[in-house]
């Protein structure tokens, strides 16, 4: 069976799993500020607080309702203010197990950017994450500058890049 990135539901059942796969996946990122990380960003109570926000989604790659690789789409005009773009939508809060995942989701992100007519997706990357980077500038992703405010430094540095979503005329 052929894994597919698809959206998901956030469910009391998969929030726990989703958590767990976060704290995983920074710890083995930032050693032992993974679990602080997740806490402030990928918690229980991060995601129970997104369930009702239709704006912030989760696409994940997962077997049943159990998810392996997730990331998060957000098109709130907020957080996509101020890039040059008419209608912009952010990747963020990566959690993968390989880089075949990683593709699939990104591939799946840049799919619904051209479906929701998005001109222009961007994905905040950490400077040590040098997977997602490499696969981001595999993928035609231009690296920019981008001013956010930080309330925490104690986390490696963000690289941001973003990426034209062409536009079929149809």
């Amino acid at each position: 069976m052929s894994k597919a990135a698809k959206f998901i539901v956030i469910i009391n059942d998969n929030i726990s799993r989703m958590e767990d796969k976060a704290i995983l996946f920074y710890s083995n990122l930032f050693g032992e500020l993974g679990e602080k990380y997740v806490s402030e960003n990928l918690s229980s109570a991060s995601f129970k607080k997104i369930q009702n926000d239709f704006l912030i989604e989760i696409l994940a790659i997962g077997e049943d309702k159990n998810p392996l690789s997730f990331l998060k789409v957000d098109s709130r005009r907020l957080s996509n203010q101020n890039l040059g773009a008419n209608k912009a939508i952010r990747v963020s809060d990566l959690v993968y197990f390989g880089s075949e995942d990683l593709t699939l989701l990104l591939n799946r992100a840049e799919e619904v950017a051209v479906q929701r007519k998005h001109d222009l997706i961007w994905i905040e990357a950490f400077e040590i994450d040098y997977t997602l980077i490499e696969t981001l500038q595999f993928n035609h992703y231009q690296k920019f500058d981008f001013e956010q405010e930080t309330a925490n430094n104690i986390y490696p540095n963000r690289i941001y890049f973003r990426k034209q979503v062409n536009q079929t005329n149809s």
